[in-house]
């Protein structure tokens, strides 16, 4: 063999040797990214998971909300029916009634925009909302301000 290929062949094994070194980087590279690919893709279950409570507890908080509202409601009702009447009285009571309509509106209004399933929700809510329309017709007149309420119930109603 002459010197030539003596210093071809060490070469070529030394080219070889670079090539192996590469392909392993290569495959680590490879592995490296299924890892990360499988580490987003639980952290993005993670995520949704968690939005899909948050969205939960929003309702609750939307339930309370109305509860504490109507409570309020009901006691100046009741005041009204058994105390004398004073001159703050009807003021509050329209003020309790504004605020729990403003309630049910917002929880409306999350309904219509998709924050919540709508089948879940119209089974769950659509005698409620029907009530408070029929409770208080005197705020659902055309221009009312619950517009967002009286457009949930014209389309649940069947």
């Amino acid at each position: 063999m002459t010197e030539f290929e003596t210093q071809s062949l060490v070469v070529a094994k030394e080219t070889l040797t670079v090539y192996q070194i590469g392909a392993g980087i290569a495959c680590a590279a490879l592995l490296a990214s299924i890892v990360a690919a499988v580490v987003a893709y639980r952290t993005f279950q993670a995520i949704v998971s968690q939005l899909e409570s948050a969205k939960w507890n929003m309702l609750l908080s939307f339930e309370k909300d109305i509860a504490s509202r109507r409570d309020r409601f009901q006691s100046l009702a009741r005041e009204l029916e058994t105390a004398p009447v004073s001159a703050s009285l009807p003021a509050r009571m329209k003020e309790a009634i504004e605020s729990y309509l403003n309630a049910v509106e917002r929880l409306s209004s999350s309904i219509l925009n998709g924050q919540f399933p709508e089948l879940e929700m119209k089974q769950s809510y659509r005698d409620y909302i029907a009530s408070t329309i029929k409770q208080h017709p005197e705020h659902f007149q055309p221009g009312t301000a619950y517009r967002k309420t009286l457009q949930l119930h014209e389309k649940w109603s069947d």
